[in-house]
């Protein structure tokens, strides 16, 4: 008895998922949609996207997105520890109280990372 066979070419992709806004998964679909046109070479994938831009963001580009990424406790933060540095150790109390009074007003607008 003779049997067929047949072997199957089985990628080692193993493809996950990535939570993305739902206006983002919209605008990069509408992206690889308009570049997806052409008939002459490859479509572009989600992952080929990610990937190339991976390899290729500088240190100025991860600058950018941290900056947009920062909340007022961040730079609470921020500009405590330079705070610190310039004028010295305070205590948490004296913090809160420079802080509400408005002491820290002009310091805070020169220093500020947030527009």
């Amino acid at each position: 008895m003779r049997t067929n066979e047949t072997s199957t070419n089985v990628k080692d992709n193993k493809y996950t998922s990535i939570r993305v806004k739902k206006n983002t998964k919209i605008d990069v679909n509408k992206f690889l949609n308009k570049t997806n046109r052409t008939e002459d070479c490859g479509k572009i994938t989600f992952d080929a996207l990610i990937g190339y831009f991976l390899e290729n963001l500088t240190k100025e580009d991860i600058e950018k997105l941290q900056i947009r990424s920062i909340t007022w406790a961040h730079e609470d933060k921020y500009i405590r520890n330079l705070w610190e540095k310039k004028k010295g150790k305070v205590s948490e109390t004296k913090w809160k109280e420079m802080l509400h009074l408005g002491k820290l007003r002009e310091f805070t607008m020169e220093h500020t990372r947030l527009s």
